[in-house]
């Protein structure tokens, strides 16, 4: 049987200051996240909505739902008995949840080849090549190109042509991102990343459908393998 904490371990949560709606149940699934990730809510843990509701300070409709949608990437458990409890986070699921990103963005490059516009990929591509070739790294070169890579992988997967497949994507969205912010600052990592996206706009532009999978599938695999190492190490 499961030993069952409550979630006082996130008391010193800073309260949330977002208005819409969907922006708080973002910030709410983001925090709980990102502490999930630091092993500050181990497997078992309650997340008993009242408390957490005071905590963030939001209602309990936002909080609610933000469990809601983190069941459905499954990190959160809900029963009509235990409430909302946390998931085990371990290597083996970690591991997961990039098996499921590279399934889904692999056949997303796929279905994307020769559908976004050239002129779109030439100026991502010098772009990515600008983030690559500065020697001077900073706080704000990261916020940039995190924010590069949010709109690569969001190009890519609207123009799949599948709007179902384009959700999905969407809905791991953010628990890719909050992986990246739990990992932290690691420079060469990002760098390491700019290089496999030039790799997939390169075989975007040649409009290779194979190849594109092949690239994507690649960054991937190397994204999952240097959170491992980061969040991991032992597991390597």
């Amino acid at each position: 049987m499961k030993r069952m904490v409550e979630s006082s371990l996130i008391a010193n949560f800073a309260p949330v200051a977002l208005e819409t709606r969907r922006a708080l149940r973002h910030e709410v699934v983001r925090r709980l996240l990102l502490e999930i990730f630091r092993g500050n809510l181990p497997a078992g843990t309650r997340l008993i909505t009242q408390k957490l509701s005071k905590q963030l300070g939001v209602s309990a409709t936002p909080l609610r739902e933000a469990l809601v949608e983190l069941e459905s990437i499954g990190m959160v458990e809900i029963s009509h008995n235990r409430g909302a409890v946390a998931a085990a986070f371990g290597p083996a699921e970690l591991r997961g949840i990039y098996q499921l990103r590279r399934v889904l963005e692999t056949e997303a490059a796929r279905c994307a080849c020769g559908r976004i516009n050239r002129e779109v990929l030439i100026a991502s591509l010098e772009e990515m090549r600008e983030y690559a070739g500065r020697r001077s790294k900073s706080a704000a070169w990261l916020q940039s190109v995190m924010a590069a890579d949010a709109r690569f992988h969001a190009t890519i997967a609207v123009a799949c042509d599948s709007p179902r497949l384009a959700r999905e994507i969407d809905r791991y969205a953010l628990l890719i991102q909050t992986i990246s912010e739990a990992i932290g600052n690691k420079f060469r990592s990002k760098e390491d990343g700019i290089r496999e996206h030039i790799a997939i706009l390169e075989a975007l532009l040649t409009e290779d459908s194979d190849r594109c999978a092949t690239a994507m599938a690649q960054h991937i695999e190397a994204t999952a393998n240097r959170a491992m190492g980061v969040m991991f190490p032992e597991s390597r």
